[in-house]
């Protein structure tokens, strides 16, 4: 599957490597934003994709992931939906998922030190056209509360880069 692997640039913009795509004051916001405990109903993404260019449906999920010292998985991969133009968990999932980031929680409190894990969100982009521009750049901002405002993430972050593919050419036609 040809996925923008926005968990790995999700990584980057939680402080776990550097891009200067990165939006640094969204960054500061975040800080105190906790996978474990952060509500999946507040969590929203919108991904700003150049003209042309959309997400396949029904193509999305988030995926909660973390390993105990004893090399234990705890897994969950939840399916994401577009609401208007925003990515969220879908609501039949958000009992799953909490249950999931409990699990985690437990096994984080009894070994803190023990317990690594990731949060990704991916999708497969799609072409509405088989003409496909050499560089394509996408942005993503974040809501992390219900009732808050949407915080740049990334900006003009190169398509290319965040795709499992080797070129854009490769993208699926959106239907």
């Amino acid at each position: 599957m040809k996925e923008i692997a926005l968990g790995a640039l999700l990584l980057m913009a939680m402080g776990l490597g550097a891009c200067s795509t990165v939006v640094p004051a969204t960054l500061y916001q975040m800080r105190g934003l906790d996978p474990l405990s952060a509500d999946p109903a507040d969590i929203a993404l919108r991904v700003d994709l150049p003209e042309g260019l959309g997400l396949l449906p029904g193509s999305g999920s988030l995926r909660l992931r973390a390993t105990d010292a004893d090399g234990a998985e705890m897994v969950g991969s939840y399916p994401i939906t577009m609401v208007g133009d925003v990515l969220q968990v879908e609501p039949a999932s958000h009992a799953d998922l909490r249950a999931l980031q409990a699990e985690i929680r437990a096994r984080k409190a009894a070994d803190p030190d023990g317990v690594t894990g990731s949060l990704s969100i991916d999708f497969e982009p799609c072409s509405e056209t088989a003409d496909i521009p050499d560089r394509v750049v996408v942005s993503v901002d974040i809501r992390l509360a219900a009732d808050g405002p949407f915080l740049p993430l990334l900006r003009d972050a190169p398509l290319a880069d965040a795709l499992e593919m080797a070129a854009l050419e490769e993208l699926t036609l959106c239907p």
